[in-house]
């Protein structure tokens, strides 16, 4: 009852939050242009979209919102009110739906998704694709929209972005390396990296070799990446084709093993869950040496500017679509819209138009980023900072975007590739059904959550913390559950034949 309050309490500040952006953008409207003036007394309706990160200050968004109103006033006779979310994301935008508040388009993870599903707040999208989203279908491609479906059925939609991830990567900070004459292209195997954790403990005191404030198995590619709790899962990147219980194999332990000796050298501190800032908090304030991190293009660039710090980056495993990742954030229509059609032309604008990418990647041209000579985008003068760059990736098309100096200009044509030409897991286009053991899962993922900030850091014995969680999981309906989900993969694997 006590969490409850928590969370109502943090929820009707988001919606304060999001009043104030209301009245800011009274304020701060630009004056002088009558057209503009006639749009903004002129009644549109108002479609609310939700989303997860962070987007600078109120009144900062504001002024993106408004300019993005006034495509969306001329181009579809819509307002769209952002409702940016930046903490406990899931729980406060479950309290909205089934608060019946207005929603008609959000992003979420695959969890959400997933549970959205099981309480019917969702809206089949095939007919309304098909009608008004043909953009969508262009910049995606159908082959990668159908693997929102849930039981055939369309629930979601992917956004375009790194499908692929390069497993079992590292984010270091350029000036120790340079410090101390290593070179990155020496740092070839997790054993380089450990001397060097060492040297960072021997000669940086107060200096943490690793950053963590959790669970260090974010880069671990057996992890199941689409669902909270991994219910079972596939080998070898994703290619084996049975299901397993990812707890129980070796690859799993291997790294439990890994992780424990990490903990018990120093490695990654003494305040593991109490760092208020995380792992990208720990780099910029000087704290710490790396992070774990997937690769993928442009990482290195993203990092160095959410860190303040310039970055190399190190990767030990294969690049792979270890799961079905184009489920993992996918966009949708909710039940508690005001029309399903006008979102849906809405979000086929979201995919289309780059002023609106570019607007909620980057912020305002001239204020936020300013254009090089040579088609790059970058800070402008006097600024140290972005307050938008590192969310594009959950938006709907950041390839239609801007690309930041620094990076490749054809950043956006390499990721493609890099999708293309990564290992492929087996379950792509698969979403596990999880209302049949709605029950069990539910509670699974509870008594996850609950050892996987301990014993995925090293915290604990991983011998006897997997054994006391595996038993426990397994009083709670672990084999049903994973049982289920073999089943359901044979039936559709049989089905793609």
């Amino acid at each position: 009852m006590k969490h409850r309050k928590k969370r109502v309490i943090k929820y009707m500040m988001v919606s304060l939050w999001m009043m104030g952006i209301s009245v800011a953008l009274g304020a701060c409207a630009p004056s002088g242009a009558s057209e503009t003036s006639t749009e903004q007394t002129k009644e549109y309706p108002r479609l609310v979209v939700v989303n997860a990160g962070s987007y600078g200050d109120t009144e900062g968004f504001a002024l993106v919102e408004e300019e993005i109103n006034k495509i969306t006033r001329k181009k579809l006779g819509v307002e769209v009110d952002f409702k940016i979310i930046g903490d406990d994301y899931n729980n406060t935008v479950e309290l909205m739906l089934t608060g019946g508040e207005h929603v008609d388009i959000l992003c979420a993870s695959n969890t959400l998704f997933m549970k959205m599903y099981i309480n019917r707040q969702l809206c089949d999208l095939e007919d309304l694709l098909e009608k008004y989203g043909q953009d969508i279908i262009d910049a995606v491609g159908m082959d990668y929209i159908d693997c929102c479906r849930i039981g055939g059925v369309l629930y979601g939609l992917p956004n375009n972005r790194d499908y692929a991830a390069g497993w079992d990567s590292y984010a270091l900070r350029k000036d120790i390396l340079d410090k101390y004459d290593i070179r990155v292209e020496d740092i070839r195997s997790i054993e380089d990296l450990e001397k060097i954790f060492d040297m960072i403990l021997e000669k940086e005191p107060g200096m943490v070799p690793l950053a963590c404030s959790g669970s260090m198995f974010s880069n671990f590619a057996l992890a199941d990446g689409i669902n909270s709790f991994p219910a079972g899962g596939h080998t070898n990147y994703g290619q084996d084709e049975e299901v397993v219980n990812i707890f129980e194999t070796k690859e799993y332990r291997q790294q439990l093993r890994r992780v424990r000796k990490w903990y018990l050298k120093g490695y990654l501190g003494q305040n593991i869950l109490e760092s208020a800032t995380g792992a990208t908090g720990m780099i910029r304030n000087g704290t710490a040496f790396a992070m774990a991190v997937k690769n993928k293009p442009g990482i290195k660039m993203q990092e160095t500017l959410k860190c303040g710090r310039e970055l190399e980056i190190v990767q030990f495993g294969e690049t792979a679509i270890s799961y079905n990742s184009m489920a993992a954030y996918p966009w949708m229509i909710t039940k508690n819209t005001v029309s399903e059609e006008l979102s849906m032309k809405l979000l086929n604008l979201l995919y289309k138009d780059a002023d609106i990418m570019n607007l909620l990647s980057y912020g305002i041209e001239g204020t936020d980023y300013v254009k090089t000579k040579d088609g790059f985008i970058t800070l402008p003068e006097g600024k140290d900072s972005n307050p938008y760059y590192g969310n594009a990736w959950r938006l709907p098309n950041q390839f239609i975007t801007y690309v930041w100096e620094g990076n490749p200009p054809d950043l956006w044509e390499e990721m493609r590739r890099w999708n293309e030409n990564a290992l492929k897991s087996c379950e792509i286009g698969f979403n596990f059904n999880i209302f049949p053991v709605s029950k069990q899962y539910l509670e699974l993922e509870e008594i996850y959550n609950t050892y996987k900030p301990i014993l995925e850091s090293g915290m604990v014995n991983p011998e006897q913390g997997l054994s006391r969680m595996l038993s426990e999981m397994k009083e709670h309906g672990l084999d049903e559950v994973i049982a289920e989900k073999k089943k359901q993969f044979e039936i559709w694997k049989n089905s793609q034949k």
